[in-house]
């Protein structure tokens, strides 16, 4: 036991370095990259934005201002809104005859596109009661990419309905697509624009939310953008498929002619982002990110933030299902050895996701234990290394681009918080894999449950 405790504090050891360095690496792209180009947009690319939506009369008006801001060309903007006929269900299922985010989007669309004098705002309605977010998106691609003219000076910009995009996004996207062979964009998110409503909870759910805002931003700069640079830079300078990257749903950019060569976004599995992405990466798309940074919200209730990590856990755990798609409609195209290597790049973060809870509080308990001094120096050295140094440096940078607005005594109690949020966080992949291991006896697929606001 003794030596299984050295293999995982060593490997612990070398995982914290390696995404420390990958941290700081996003950090240094990011200021080098950021302001260039951003003087000179190509403005004759067009923006068609879709931003699904279900029950969002809240939040829908300041989004569309939102977007109304950025600064681009008003006359190569669209912001499509796409209903579902779901919103006319109530909670169980029965006629719902309230207010409905249809009837905001009809307020919405009359008085913006009076002001602006053109259809800057247009509504699409998803038929159906069934379905999910990306059958909203499919149903509109479809509709819209029949009429879509000079396809590549055309690209499909995808939000949620609570994103918050930077203001020169738009200019950074469209100065990067002047290279033509680039038909991929994916902005990252910060997840910490909602950071200082948590104070609202009681005081140990407002730590445990904001230290989950911090570590899912930390996510983003520690692996999402790495991943993107790696890939892309790959494909871009030597045209070679060797690493996997994923897309997410929200600040991805597609271009009008991929989409009609893809047919559509995948909708077969829970989440369809990270499914999108490992379809891409075999098919030779590099998927490049863009160096501003959407800020987004994360969950602002305990309940809330647990059903998120539920839900996202598919992505990686369901590698296996992108797998038999991808050889079923794209098998001949590509070697089968490199689709198990992008498979197995797929699911490690998995693993990583479910166990990483649990050997940090076996690292900190099983010194305790043995009532070795030395080792449980060494494993508080570990974890700090791995929870303080890394979460503060996600909070110093976020608050220097002015997408955190955080107290001073967050600075000390997030990385005081950094071991229970990071239990926690192993906790929902094991109600995902059960629900997963449901399905074969129930034949009914998990339940993906709506972010309420």
């Amino acid at each position: 036991m003794y030596y299984v405790f050295i293999v995982t504090i060593l490997l612990l050891f070398f995982r914290t370095v390696y995404s420390t360095l990958q941290l700081l690496t996003s950090i240094y792209w990011l200021e080098k990259n950021r302001h260039k180009d951003i003087s000179i947009p190509n403005e004759d690319i067009q923006f068609f934005i879709l931003i699904p939506v279900l029950r969002e009369q809240k939040i829908l008006e300041n989004t569309v201002n939102n977007f109304l801001k950025l600064d681009y060309k008003k006359t190569k903007i669209t912001i499509f809104l796409i209903s579902t006929e779901k919103e006319n269900l109530d909670a169980h299922g029965k006629k719902y005859f309230g207010y409905t985010t249809m009837d905001l989007i009809k307020k919405i669309k009359n008085q913006t596109n009076a002001i602006h004098k053109k259809q800057i705002i247009k509504h699409i309605h998803y038929p159906h009661t069934t379905g999910k977010m990306v059958d909203q998106l499919n149903f509109a691609l479809e509709q819209i990419n029949e009429t879509t003219k000079k396809r590549e000076g055309v690209f499909f910009a995808i939000y949620n309905a609570d994103s918050k995009p930077h203001i020169d996004s738009f200019n950074k996207v469209s100065a990067l697509a002047r290279n033509k062979k680039i038909r991929v964009f994916q902005q990252s998110s910060l997840f910490l624009s909602n950071f200082s409503d948590m104070e609202k909870e009681s005081w140990l759910s407002e730590k445990y939310l904001k230290t989950n805002a911090v570590l899912h931003s930390r996510w983003t700069l520690a692996h999402e953008i790495p991943r993107m640079l790696r890939q892309s830079f790959f494909l871009n300078t030597y045209k070679k498929r060797f690493f996997l990257s994923h897309c997410v749903g929200h600040g991805l950019f597609l271009r009008a002619d991929l989409v009609t060569d893809i047919g559509k976004i995948p909708d077969t599995t829970m989440t369809e982002d990270l499914f999108l992405g490992y379809n891409l990466s075999l098919l030779g798309e590099s998927i490049n990110p863009v160096p501003v940074l959407e800020n987004a919200e994360a969950p602002n209730n305990f309940i809330g933030a647990l059903k998120q990590k539920y839900v996202w856990f598919f992505g990686p755990l369901d590698h296996f299902n992108y797998e038999r798609f991808f050889k079923l409609k794209y098998g001949t195209k590509v070697n089968s050895i490199l689709i198990k290597w992008f498979t197995l790049q797929g699911i490690l973060p998995a693993i990583a996701w479910l166990l990483m809870g649990w050997v940090l509080i076996a690292v900190l308990i099983y010194p305790i234990v043995l009532g070795d001094h030395w080792l449980l120096l060494v494993s508080m050295l570990i974890i700090i290394l791995y929870g303080p140094i890394g979460y503060l440096l996600v909070m110093i940078y976020a608050k220097k681009i002015g997408l955190l607005d955080a107290r001073i005594s967050d600075y000390f109690w997030i990385p005081v918080f950094i071991i229970p949020t990071v239990f926690l966080h192993s906790l929902p992949p094991i109600y995902s894999i059960f629900s997963k291991s449901r399905k074969f006896f129930t034949g009914k697929d998990p339940d993906k449950p709506k972010t309420e606001r």
